[in-house]
């Protein structure tokens, strides 16, 4: 199933692209399908062509949110760092599976206490939950905090000036994409993930009227896309508790996007929400419905959060001090298409003399 995996890839640059700036689309392209190019290569050594393009969708979700705010060099550097981390999580991921199922040999045996401490409270990879969406998660949030705020984005005084999508119809068509490829990620699951989806943008269109007399479109896209990945991360194709973590997960999405955006970290398509929480919301869905013991699962989620967050920060703080990571401010306030590529995302816009 691993053929519908471009589809989810396309659907974040989609999500990207719109939700971002006009004069920064072309760029979210490039830098997506560089990133996407990079971790697939990392992917493919000693790996299947399902490693591969699972680890360039990784090294992609790690750059989305970005925009035009960081360089193509740091992009390709943080999707490289990410997916290194990804073949590593996998390789622990496997190895705790085999230390659990087989009895450890006698130089090991002192172990044992641990492997059984981790058989309760670490459950496998499934739908690629810890290495693609939870490692993704952390990455991006890491990324976010060292490469700061959009220009523009915040006032002298710290108050937050919206800069609304430049094209929600085709972050929609990403949202499409989203829940098609998701597909590949576990196909039992996919039943799952659209009871959730479509529960959580539901539930963020009459949250986001209450909270601000109005409907807000692009709040309602980060929703859909956390709902798809915590139905995916609840691991049942029941009814109830896919639509009750669907509904949790569009007001936690908008709620959590506001609260990090008080504190200056600028998340325009929602991506920490999306990939990196949403997966702890279905693990806790499966603790209330008690279908896997309490506390199942977190070791999993918070070491490929903390995983990504780590790498990220890491490779964001070198880039940060050799220059390589933001452009320059005159170019991001120009538009990095123009200044990058020297052509511009809608040329049809373009002021021309006469």
């Amino acid at each position: 199933m691993f053929e519908w995996l471009p589809f989810f890839a396309l659907g974040a640059i989609l999500m990207e692209a719109g939700m971002g700036r006009a004069k920064g689309a072309t760029h979210c392209f490039v830098k997506g399908v560089a990133a996407l190019g990079v971790g697939v290569f990392i992917g493919a050594v000693g790996g299947s062509g399902r490693e591969a393009m699972l680890g360039g969708t990784v090294a992609l979700l790690a750059t989305v949110g970005l925009g035009d705010r960081v360089t193509l060099t740091a992009a390709v550097s943080l999707a490289a760092a990410i997916g290194l981390a990804h073949r590593l999580l996998t390789f622990f991921d496997r190895a705790i599976g085999l230390a659990v199922s087989h009895h450890l040999p006698e130089p090991f045996t002192a172990l044992a206490p641990v492997c059984d401490w981790l058989a309760g409270y670490w459950l496998p990879d499934y739908a690629s939950l810890w290495s693609v969406h939870a490692l993704a998660g952390g990455a991006a949030l890491g990324m976010l905090m060292v490469a700061g705020p959009r220009i523009g984005h915040y006032a002298r005084n710290g108050a937050s000036a919206a800069m609304p999508a430049h094209n929600l119809p085709l972050a929609g068509v990403g949202a499409f994409f989203l829940w098609t490829g998701s597909q590949t990620f576990s196909p039992p699951l996919w039943q799952s993930a659209t009871y959730g989806a479509f529960s959580a943008l539901l539930s963020s269109l009459i949250w986001t009227k209450w909270r601000f007399g109005k409907t807000d479109p692009s709040f309602a896209f980060t929703a859909f896309w956390a709902g798809l990945i915590s139905g995916l991360a609840s691991g049942s194709a029941d009814f109830a508790p896919s639509v009750s973590v669907g509904i949790v997960s569009g007001i936690v999405a908008v709620s959590l996007s506001l609260a990090l955006d008080k504190r200056f970290v600028d998340d325009p398509v929602g991506i920490v929400a999306a990939e990196g929480i949403a997966p702890l919301l279905g693990l806790t869905t499966q603790w209330v419905w008690q279908t896997t013991p309490s506390g199942a699962g977190l070791v999993s989620w918070a070491s490929a959060f903390a995983l990504g967050f780590a790498a990220s920060r890491f490779v964001g703080r070198l880039l940060w001090a050799f220059g390589a990571l933001r452009p320059d401010p005159s170019d991001e306030l120009a538009g990095v298409d123009q200044r990058l590529y020297g052509i511009a995302s809608y040329p049809e816009f373009e002021m021309r003399e006469a």
